[in-house]
């Protein structure tokens, strides 16, 4: 449908793909994404996580969560801002090491995911967390 998309110059078509695509199948990815990260939260307490590339990682995500903080042409739902916030608070607290802000974080994302947002919005937010997926991914990897 994205490939359609692309090709399509008919204002109208390019309407019915986006409406097709917001309506069947992002529901479906949010669905999944939403239990990929639930298990994950579940699993990441018992992986052994450096703490150079939580530090990374962590960086990496707040300077995301950053850009869309202060995207002035988007107005997200407050609700939204405020999960996004307290994620970006839970990765800035000082004393806690690296790899432990990143677990912490990590319940709080099916939260985030799950909203209907924008799809430039949605690639934003996958790009934002995928420095956490990438860490636990790779501890995963070594067990």
């Amino acid at each position: 449908m994205e490939q359609d998309l692309a090709r399509t110059y008919d204002s109208r078509a390019k309407i019915a793909i986006k409406q097709q695509i917001r309506d069947e199948i992002l529901p479906q990815i949010r669905k999944y994404e939403a239990e990929y990260w639930q298990l994950l939260a579940q699993v990441a307490p018992s992986c052994a996580v450096e703490e150079v590339d939580a530090r990374n990682a962590i960086v990496q995500v707040v300077q995301e969560v950053e850009l869309i903080e202060n995207k002035p042409s988007v107005r997200y739902p407050d609700e939204f801002m405020q999960l996004l916030l307290e994620i970006r608070d839970k990765l800035n607290e000082p004393g806690v090491p690296a790899a432990a802000k990143a677990k912490l974080a990590l319940p709080l994302l099916p939260g985030i995911l799950s909203y209907e947002v924008e799809l430039d919005t949605e690639n934003a937010l996958r790009q934002a967390f995928q420095p956490l997926r990438g860490l636990f991914k790779k501890a995963l990897k070594k067990k």
